[in-house]
């Protein structure tokens, strides 16, 4: 390895928000040739059309879900049948928040260490409309996002009205986002959203097919790319169900697939000697929506990184939370 520890630990980022997404930052010039203001969502209560898999939205795969039922719980067994409602629009406010922090020595010959925080918060409101005819696709329009960065929050304003969609497998499950900010948005503005919905879509909780009774209890297994691709263990239980409107239980792990750590917008790599990543939340679904209607997840975890040098490790710790409501 060829990079060095002070560039690595200015540059290691992961996949979620500013500390750890990398789709955003790398491919925000991207995002700047495909965007437009000329179309917008569906005023109506379902989307005539999923105008975003035509007018120019990039596209994003999600990662898919391996769902496999644990316990099918007790009672009587139901099936967690989604049938996403066309009467009516969709209203519920997304807020992520990333937190990293890194240490890392400052050179070769210093034995002093670099500290550096990066924290990242966004709250969107989303309005969503199923697809009249397609209950496996969802288009939606962003309100006016906010954050506690105020250098940041000047610039969100333009993305007020920014349009996108979503591409559903069985089972709730995303497996592809489309996303067309303003032309008028700049691009940390543009990366800001982008990292905050991915973020919060790789943890979208997948439903088994199955019939399932109160307690019962599935494990989804997905895996993560990024500038660590990870294998996602996220173990649900049905807490309660009231006619179509679910609550659920949740605890994730993560486990690096190999130790290469790439860092992105760069083809250096680094050794993940250690890391560790978990949390728990819970989230409530309505079957006739695709979006959660209420919920939190909160992800802590750290990881030692390897450069050139071995004896100069770079320590981060990383946090990242996530929160569904509904808006009236």
């Amino acid at each position: 390895m060829t990079v060095s520890t002070r560039t690595a630990h200015r540059s290691a980022t992961g996949r979620r928000a500013l500390g750890t997404a990398t789709a955003g930052l790398v491919l925000a010039a991207g995002l700047v040739a495909c965007s437009s203001d000329d179309a917008q969502a569906d005023d109506g209560p379902c989307a005539a059309t999923a105008a975003s898999k035509t007018d120019g939205a990039r596209s994003i795969a999600l990662p898919a879900a391996e769902v496999t039922v644990l316990s099918p719980g007790t009672g009587e067994l139901q099936p967690l049948a989604v049938a996403p409602t066309t009467e009516s629009p969709q209203a519920v406010t997304l807020e992520t928040s990333s937190l990293e922090a890194s240490v890392a020595p400052t050179s070769r010959t210093d034995t002093t260490n670099q500290v550096q925080k990066t924290e990242q918060q966004l709250v969107t409101p989303i309005t969503a409309r199923t697809v009249c005819d397609d209950p496996t696709s969802l288009e939606f329009r962003i309100g006016t996002p906010t954050s506690k960065d105020d250098n940041l929050d000047g610039l969100l304003g333009a993305l007020d009205g920014s349009t996108g969609g979503l591409s559903y497998a069985p089972g709730m499950v995303p497996t592809r986002l489309r996303l067309k900010p303003n032309d008028a948005s700049e691009s940390p503005a543009r990366s800001a959203l982008e990292q905050s919905i991915v973020g919060a879509l790789d943890y979208a909780v997948p439903l088994p097919t199955t019939p399932v009774g109160r307690g019962a209890q599935w494990r989804s297994v997905r895996t993560v790319s990024a500038a660590a691709t990870v294998t996602q263990t996220m173990t649900v239980t049905l807490a309660s169900r009231d006619g179509d409107v679910v609550k659920l239980d949740l605890a994730v792990d993560e486990a690096p697939v190999d130790s290469v750590f790439s860092i992105p917008g760069s083809d250096s790599k680094l050794h993940i000697a250690k890391f560790s990543m978990s949390g728990s939340g819970s989230v409530t679904v309505d079957l006739r929506r695709l979006l959660p209607v209420d919920g939190a997840l909160v992800m802590k975890g750290g990881r030692e990184l390897l450069g050139d040098d071995p004896n100069r490790p770079i320590l981060q710790q990383n946090e990242f939370t996530l929160a569904w409501r509904k808006s009236e």
